[in-house]
């Protein structure tokens, strides 16, 4: 097992067999709404390789790209844990912060900086695009 995780409550639990395909931070409208601060912090990893207990909310929207987006939280205490893009079902983003330890986290790229609040301070040493 590569790691594992929680919600805030316990009642969502997951485990991860292998290391992230990528790491990135997002600042984009939605994922700034969604999670109430200037970005999400995501690590990707086949859809393959999580293993998730539990029965997790869902609300669906669509990206820019035009592909459905389903993010999942806890239904009790409302953690943001999980994100899925229809055009990549193979693939599910989870929020680092869900992560029993996430010491091996380093966002590899920056997304929507044109969008990033300015009181969001980022590395600039991470690859940075204005968009997608």
């Amino acid at each position: 097992m590569f790691a594992s995780g929680r919600c805030l409550c316990g009642a969502i639990t997951f485990t991860v067999e292998n290391p992230p395909l990528r790491m990135a931070q997002c600042h984009c409208e939605q994922c700034r709404r969604s999670t109430g601060t200037g970005h999400i912090v995501q690590a990707f990893f086949k859809r393959e390789d999580v293993a998730v207990k539990g029965t997790t909310a869902t609300y669906k929207s669509t990206a820019d790209s035009g592909f459905e987006r389903t993010r999942h939280f806890c239904p009790n205490c409302g953690s943001r844990l999980f994100a899925e893009n229809a055009k990549n079902p193979a693939v599910i983003g989870i929020a680092a912060g869900a992560f029993d330890d996430s010491s091996w986290f380093k966002p590899m790229v920056n997304l929507y900086a044109s969008q990033r609040p300015v009181w969001d301070i980022v590395d600039p040493e991470i690859e940075s695009h204005a968009e997608m």
